[in-house]
């Protein structure tokens, strides 16, 4: 089994990566592998919903109880938008878990592709579906438990800057050096959370994950396991943390450039044959532009997946060759040992002589 350090396994990370994408390569085999490497193993999503409820003025009353139809219409409008927050989460908390089991699913299936070399998708999703929902209600779990543990934070919070919170929303006046303790104050709170989510997202998808899928492990067993890699190897694995993120960081912006520069490119080339085709029609210049800027906008997805997906392949391959060093049972399927060379048979009485030897 090679130990591999965090610092270690990146060049050989770097070539897995390459044997598995490029080599040999086929562009079809790349988008796809891509494309799933970019659903499951790289990039990020959140979902902001924000609501108002406009105030009522009744004219010529002067309170809300003498005025005949005023409270009827805010409770309607309450009761519309109770029933439209309610509707939203029985609809999309059903659908978000749906997609969650899909996406843990097919990153289940990435991981056997990308541990066995394979470019089939669908023996790792036929073959993980019970690990996939394993994996989902631990996520699942400690999303709520991370998230709860907001709540009595954000109430200090709040009890501590509330004069403040009661200027903003009645509308009082209030100055830049006013609001700057409480940005001082949730900054470090934000990071600090973010750091954690991100510790505890990477232990789950590249540590326990791997227990999971090769041995079926139950969630208590695969944590418990993975708890006593880390505290056998502190530093290593701090290493791993940190590096993970700054060669994704890297990794990111050479892809930007190597998008980007291009983009710009053939934007600057669109525009000057856009104004010389103009020059000679404009129904010519409607007619080649439009097509082509479909084809140049394809290209440009296409691009930007297979760019991403290579650096989601890189980093599973990162975890893969980091923690093998320390699962015996991953290492054995990542450096399987030399096969033992055949003895050659021996004569048995009746049979043909020996070719080479034969009398």
């Amino acid at each position: 089994m090679s130990n591999y350090s965090a610092t270690a396994v990146i060049s050989p990370a770097i070539e897995r990566t390459r044997n598995f994408l490029f080599r040999p390569f086929n562009l079809g085999r790349f988008l796809k592998l891509t494309l799933v490497a970019a659903l499951t193993e790289g990039g990020m999503s959140s979902c902001n919903f924000n609501s108002s409820m406009p105030s009522g003025h009744s004219g010529g009353q002067t309170g809300g109880l003498d005025t005949p139809f005023h409270l009827p219409i805010l409770h309607w409008q309450a009761l519309a938008l109770v029933g439209l927050v309610a509707a939203v989460i029985l609809i999309t908390i059903p659908i978000g878990i749906f997609i969650s089991y899909l996406l843990i699913r097919l990153r289940f299936s990435f991981f056997d592709c990308v541990l066995y070399g394979e470019d089939k998708i669908g023996p790792g999703w036929r073959k993980y579906h019970r690990q996939a929902l394993r994996f989902l209600g631990m996520k699942l779990c400690v999303t709520a438990a991370w998230w709860l543990l907001l709540i009595p934070v954000g109430y200090q919070v709040y009890q501590h800057f509330k004069p403040l919170f009661h200027k903003l929303f009645t509308g009082e006046q209030f100055t830049f050096w006013d609001i700057l303790p409480l940005f001082g104050t949730i900054l470090p709170i934000v990071m600090i959370w973010a750091l954690g989510a991100y510790l505890v997202d990477t232990t789950l998808g590249c540590f326990a994950l791997p227990r999971m899928a090769l041995e079926d492990a139950p969630i208590v067993e695969a944590l418990e396991d993975v708890w006593s890699d880390i505290v056998a190897e502190p530093g290593q694995f701090a290493l791993f943390f940190l590096f993970r993120v700054l060669l994704s960081i890297a990794a990111t912006i050479l892809a930007g450039i190597a998008l980007f520069v291009p983009m710009i490119v053939v934007a600057l080339l669109g525009v000057a044959i856009g104004l010389l085709l103009k020059a000679i029609s404009t129904t010519a210049m409607v007619a080649l532009g439009i097509p082509a800027l479909i084809v140049v906008v394809i290209l440009f997805i296409a691009a930007g997946i297979g760019l991403s997906g290579t650096i989601g392949t890189f980093r599973r391959n990162y975890a893969l060759l980091f923690y093998g060093g320390r699962y015996p049972q991953l290492a054995a399927l990542l450096w399987p040992p030399n096969a033992p060379v055949p003895a050659p048979a021996a004569w048995k009485p009746g049979y043909p002589p020996n070719p080479v030897t034969g009398a």
